[in-house]
Parts: structure tokens; C-alpha cells; sequence
């Protein structure tokens, strides 16, 4: 008699959520990847607008193991000559090949869990119902993760809900003509400003640029509607840089609510008494694309453990 195979529902698609999908659908397991935005990557995105392309989530991926660069290569991404890595033609592109291998269901963001004697059951806001599901990972933000598992698992929510993540906000704009910046100031709100075209592997000739703000600047404003943070954003920039800018053909701002872990857990990722329900993401670990990769890869590793010491 041929055994059913074993099955996982994984909320976020992020580097986290993606990479726990890949190693269990590698090993034969049925994985369904929910995902609440309209596309995947998590803070690893690119927007699309009528003038093009723009990063305005991680501009960039440094991997320092071995593992994960074997992993963002087989993925097809670009590196420079410092050994950073890139999505091409954007960030986001990165998780192009993964989206065929795993089922993934974008705008759809789930509100519930209970566990039933046949599985997980997951709920989404309008209500709808997806069943059964041997074993859930939740690798959303961390405040996010905690209230979604808190009815399940109360203490588990606790651990989790320990996790303080700070806000930041990017602007994307496109210049008139060129700006150079080269001698921008460390002690204002601008954390970093690339240009688009400045990435490997990208034939971008627009004058278009993300900002990144400081988490502190995000912190004060997190609640400024984005049109009218937009030229703030602008104004902090042309300071930085001690320079007026010229005109601009597109300007807009977006809101990470929770980008970084100021006090990152220390572990990999939190369990349920049950050995079923996984917390995890970069949040973990620290603040960076690789941090997630562990989290996801360690708790992949967790669950098929558990599957062979069942055997």
C-alpha cells in the first residue's frame, strides 16, 4: 500500500516561507504557499509602475555562506565585484523559478488556524476554508505570526510576540537628469539611496532611484499617509546629499511597517508542543536575507527529521 504523502501549508513567501517550500517539495511533500500580497519575496521586491521598475525592498542580498550563494545561483542571480547578489531585471525575480516548483496562492492572507483530527485547517478573512494540512509554518513578521497562532497557541504566541521589528520607509523616484551623490551624510534620516541602473545585469538608462530611511525617521512617521511622505522623503534626500535636485517624472513612497528585528530571537525558529506548527523567518536570526534562508532551511530539516524518527 503506497503511503499518502505528507503535506504543509507554509504562510508567507518570502525567503523564509519559500525556502522551507522548496526543501519539502524537493523531499516529496505536498506544500501549498500562502501568501496575503499580490506577489512573492516579501521584503525581497520590486514594485512595478508605468516608469519602470524599482527595488523597494532589499536592494541587494549579501550571502556569506557557502550554502545560501549555491542557492541564490541555482536561482539565477547576478553578483558584482564586491560579491553582492541581484535579482534580474529586478530583486524580486530571484524566486522566479521557485513560483513553478511550488504551489503558491497569492492575495490571499490567512486570519485562522485550528487543528482538526485529520490536519491543519487554515481560514482565510472572508471565511473560506483550506484543509488538511499535516503540518503549518508561519514565517510572517513576527507581530504578525504572533497574533495569527495565538488562539492555537498561547504560549507560543508569548515567545514569539517577544520580538520588537522596526519600521522603515523607501521612496522611489525618478529624476528629470542625472543625479550624483557621492558624499551623502551618515548622520541624517537617509539610511541608503541606489540607482536602478546601477545594478548588475541591468540595462536601465532611467534616472531612477530607491531611497531607504533610517529606522528611527520610520518610527516617528509610520503613520503619514505615503503621498505626503513621498516629498518629505525627497527633501531629506536633497539634503543628505547637500544638493538641489532636479525635476522629478515619478515619485512615490511605501510603508514597511516590519522590516528589520531591532532584538532578533537567537534561535532559528519556535515549535509547537505538537512538533506541527513552526514559527520562523529572518526575525529569528537577525536582519538579513540569509538569516531567513536558515530559519526556513532549519525548520525544514526540523520537520523531515520528525518523519523519519516516525518511520
Amino acid at each position: 500500500m503506497l503511503e499518502r504523502a505528507r503535506s504543509a501549508a507554509v504562510i508567507g513567501a518570502g525567503m523564509t516561507g519559500l525556502t522551507v517550500a522548496d526543501k519539502l517539495t524537493s523531499a516529496g511533500w505536498n506544500v501549498s504557499v500562502f501568501e496575503k500580497g499580490r506577489a512573492r519575496g516579501g521584503r525581497i521586491s520590486t514594485r512595478r509602475t508605468p516608469r519602470g521598475f524599482f527595488d523597494h525592498g532589499a536592494p541587494e542580498i549579501d550571502a556569506r555562506g557557502e550554502d545560501f550563494r549555491r542557492f541564490l545561483n541555482t536561482l539565477g542571480a547576478v553578483g558584482d565585484a564586491h560579491g553582492r547578489l541581484f535579482g534580474k531585471p529586478g530583486m524580486r525575480s530571484i524566486f522566479d523559478p521557485l513560483g513553478e516548483a511550488v504551489t503558491i496562492r497569492q492575495a490571499t492572507e490567512i486570519a485562522g488556524l485550528k487543528r482538526e483530527s485529520p490536519g491543519w485547517v487554515l481560514r482565510r478573512r472572508d471565511g473560506r476554508e483550506f484543509a488538511h494540512y499535516d503540518h503549518v509554518i508561519v514565517t510572517i513578521p513576527a507581530p504578525q505570526a504572533a497574533d495569527l497562532v495565538r488562539s492555537v497557541d498561547p504560549s507560543l504566541a508569548y515567545e514569539v510576540s517577544a520580538v520588537r521589528m522596526q519600521p522603515v520607509w523607501t521612496c522611489m523616484v525618478e529624476f528629470e537628469t542625472p543625479v550624483d551623490c557621492p558624499d551623502m551624510s551618515e548622520n541624517g534620516p537617509v539610511l541608503r539611496a541606489d540607482r536602478m541602473g546601477g545594478k548588475p545585469g541591468r540595462t536601465d538608462d532611467r534616472n531612477a532611484w530607491v531611497i531607504h530611511m533610517k529606522p528611527e525617521f520610520a518610527e516617528a512617521t509610520i503613520n503619514v499617509d505615503p503621498e505626503l511622505m513621498a516629498p518629505q522623503i525627497l527633501e531629506a534626500f536633497a539634503e543628505t546629499c547637500g544638493m538641489e535636485l532636479p525635476g522629478v517624472i515619478y515619485l512615490s513612497a511605501h510603508r514597511w511597517r516590519f522590516a528589520f528585528a531591532d532584538q532578533p530571537l537567537g534561535r532559528p525558529y519556535l515549535m509547537s508542543s505538537h512538533q506541527d506548527l513552526l514559527v520562523g523567518g529572518d526575525w529569528t536570526l537577525g536582519r538579513r536575507a540569509e538569516d531567513g534562508f536558515d530559519s526556513g532551511r532549519a525548520m525544514a530539516h526540523s520537520i523531515l527529521s520528525q518523519e523519519l524518527a516516525y518511520r
